[in-house]
């Protein structure tokens, strides 16, 4: 078998150093920085950087207009190319073919490139050197990707909420953990399910504690712990309340405190209806008052259970049926554009701006739930509150507010509002940023 000579790369690029056989190659590989497009679609408009892009384009989204002779049909999903070589390339994803073989290790690729980028992981070597902070890296996509952060360029936006991120597997991870809320990672040890950090977790279980605070020499499994420990020492308290401006070293912490202003209380007993803001004093109480040490109860048999894990195995197989309804259920049903949580603290932040200290005191601000609170509120106006119970908490709550909106916000902009088509959602938080 003969190999051919491999060509000589003297054409450097400027920007990331990365080297091309010829100058041709080298003004190709510059559009990627500079994003010059040459090649307009004459369809569409839209512009390209090479020749052969442009024709991929017209194939895959005008292929009308060409004749059967310029263009290649993939036979197993009809995917169109407009060169034959591209669709050798592909027809690789459905044959399974991989003709190029790392020497070092088992490995076969697809492609020549991704052999060239794996081969990498043996030898160490990482060509692509970033400018600004000479960190270096095995491909230039790494290198672009980190450039981003650098430049603060955010390219991938979640639709739901509009957040910002440089990576579209970071996009795709958020919209998963905090609007799907799927838990796609398992622990084997303890049945955990997971969002994700599986390989963080699984330290807890071998006592593995590579993070060390220099300060004391204490060890944690997470980096995210250790910088929170760090605080003990610095001092610093980086989460501040919007609504009293208390200022704490953790997120948990803050949140547990804004249930003060909100007099939210999720931890319900179900065997009394006392209910309790965190999930430590309900355990207390179970212990203490009901003599168990099983805090979780099955609404619908009322056995005891210690985990939520092994509560919510229990409930998929449970078939009692008396007919009763775990306490707090009528609340999961939220038809509005925020959780009921959220709404409830920015009411709060809204009171606590509108309102007197003394009509808050007469009120019960901070010693009451916030919804009870709004509802004397308006009661005390001379106005009608909602009190319908065929609704959920969070419809009856978001319908007080916009009593309130209507009442405290100036006519001219609730006008506006209103002519703008903005939600009580909207206005909301507008009115407390």
């Amino acid at each position: 078998m003969t190999f051919s000579k491999e060509k000589v790369r003297k054409h450097e690029c400027d920007l990331c150093k990365k080297k091309f056989p010829s100058r041709t190659d080298l003004i190709k590989h510059v559009r990627i920085h500079t994003n010059e497009r040459p090649f307009p679609c004459k369809v569409c408009g839209q512009a390209f950087r090479q020749a052969g892009s442009l024709k991929n384009h017209i194939a895959c989204k005008h292929s009308a207009t060409l004749h059967s002779s310029e263009i290649f049909i993939c036979s197993y999903c009809g995917k169109v190319f407009p060169i034959k070589e591209r669709l050798k390339l592909h027809l690789r994803v459905h044959t399974g073919q991989k003709p190029y073989s790392c020497k070092l290790c088992p490995k076969k690729f697809a492609r020549g490139g991704q052999l060239l980028q794996h081969q990498r992981t043996h030898d160490g070597t990482k060509p692509y050197i970033c400018r600004v902070c000479d960190t270096a890296f095995t491909t230039s996509a790494n290198l672009r990707s980190h450039m981003k952060r650098h430049l603060d360029v955010r390219d991938y936006i979640c639709d739901v909420c509009g957040k910002l991120f440089f990576r579209r597997d970071a996009l795709r991870k958020h919209l998963n953990c905090y609007h799907a809320n799927v838990k796609a990672y398992n622990c084997h040890i303890c049945k955990k399910e997971l969002k994700g950090h599986l390989p963080q977790h699984m330290r807890t279980h071998a006592k593995d504690k590579p993070h060390g605070c220099a300060h004391c020499g204490a060890r944690f499994a997470q980096r995210s712990q250790l910088t929170v420990h760090q605080r003990v020492h610095s001092g610093e308290r980086p989460y501040r309340c919007q609504v009293c401006w208390k200022a704490f070293a953790h997120s948990t912490a803050l949140k547990l405190h804004c249930r003060c202003h909100t007099g939210e209380k999720p931890f319900e007993c179900i065997l009394c209806n006392n209910s309790f803001s965190q999930l430590p004093h309900l355990k207390k109480h179970m212990l203490c008052v009901h003599k168990s040490s099983k805090p979780y109860v099955c609404g619908k048999c009322k056995s005891f259970h210690k985990t939520k894990k092994e509560l919510e195995l229990h409930e998929h197989d449970c078939t009692f049926k008396d007919g009763l309804i775990e306490k707090g259920n009528e609340d999961q049903k939220v038809d509005t554009a925020m959780p009921i949580g959220k709404m409830r603290f920015l009411l709060a932040i809204l009171l606590k701006k509108i309102s007197s200290p003394e009509r808050l005191k007469e009120l019960g601000f901070n010693k009451r739930l916030i919804d009870d609170v709004l509802i004397d509120s308006i009661r005390l106006s001379g106005r009608t509150p909602c009190e319908d119970l065929s609704l959920t908490k969070a419809e009856i709550l978001k319908f007080n507010v916009q009593t309130l909106l209507e009442w405290t916000v100036p006519k001219r902009y609730m006008e506006k509002f209103k002519l703008e088509q903005r939600s009580t959602e909207e206005l909301l938080e507008e009115l407390t940023s």
